[in-house]
């Protein structure tokens, strides 16, 4: 489906992403560019700087051995991963309501972070599926679409609910039949605006497609991620767990219900983690 032109426009009239984050995009793009460069990229940057020593500090990332400097966090944790608290922090600063999915404040950022995670559990999971560790970062940004979506659209929940149930359709194949497109689209638009790798941008933009028609380990994961996340209870909203998936994605990924059960625990035992790192009950 083509996204409508207002929503076109509000895309390209978006605020930039913050300059530390694009910076990290061109230089995860070089091959060129080590832990060193990286860490030149954040180091100015208090907020971003306080956030990579934290979490590179905690339990979840092998936080008994204390690391003081940026650069020796960012060997710890990887490019990849410096890109995800920074958007993360992005995400979080942002604090939007979204009642057309019925979601409060800070559970975009919170159901997001949970995805992000999901995928990193997924890959210890599964070492063998070749999922990159990009895809970290393409699962917690997977619903920037929404951001969009509710500061331009008026709809009701409500409206939406009752298209669901009348037509006897996901929640995400009503929001396209009353849009002319759904979030996961828009979410893939912005990524290009803002200047993600294709891998992310299409891991947003087909997370929620029916068979998927080119899948590769980045889209799977966001798709397995997503369920993996509101498993355990974030971003239910509206949607809750009215979700229709490619039933080829596990095969593809190698994983079992055993497999997606040791995921969520994980996912829910760093999930708990980041929470308190953040002072969020």
């Amino acid at each position: 489906m083509a996204i409508p032109d207002g929503l076109l426009h509000s895309i390209a009239s978006l605020d930039p992403l913050p300059i530390t984050a694009q910076k990290l995009i061109k230089a995860l793009d070089d091959e060129n560019q080590g832990p060193a460069q990286l860490a030149q990229v954040v180091e100015f940057d208090p907020a971003v700087t306080s956030s990579v020593l934290r979490i590179a500090n905690s339990a979840a990332y092998g936080g008994w051995n204390k690391i003081d400097t940026v650069r020796d966090a960012v060997v710890r944790l990887g490019g990849a991963k410096l890109l995800d608290i920074v958007l993360g922090d992005y995400l979080k600063r942002m604090k939007v309501n979204a009642p057309m999915y019925d979601l409060a404040e800070d559970d975009l950022w919170l159901h997001s972070a949970a995805a992000s995670l999901a995928v990193k559990a997924l890959r210890q999971e599964r070492p063998r599926a070749g999922i990159p560790e990009i895809a970290n970062v393409a699962a917690l940004v997977h619903d920037i679409g929404k951001l969009v979506m509710v500061r331009y659209l008026k709809a009701d929940v409500k409206q939406v609910l009752r298209l669901r149930d009348a037509r006897g359709i996901s929640f995400v194949e009503a929001e396209r039949e009353m849009f002319n497109c759904d979030h996961a689209e828009v979410g893939g638009a912005m990524a290009t605006k803002w200047g993600f790798p294709p891998e992310v941008v299409g891991a947003i933009t087909y997370h929620h497609q029916v068979p998927v028609q080119a899948p590769t380990p980045t889209i799977d994961a966001v798709i397995i991620a997503n369920l993996a996340a509101k498993a355990i209870g974030t971003g239910l909203g509206a949607e809750g767990m009215d979700l229709r998936l490619d039933e080829q994605v596990n095969r593809r990924l190698g994983i079992d219900f055993a497999g997606f059960s040791r995921v969520c625990i994980q996912t829910m035992v760093w999930f708990k983690d980041l929470k308190a790192s953040y002072g969020v009950k």
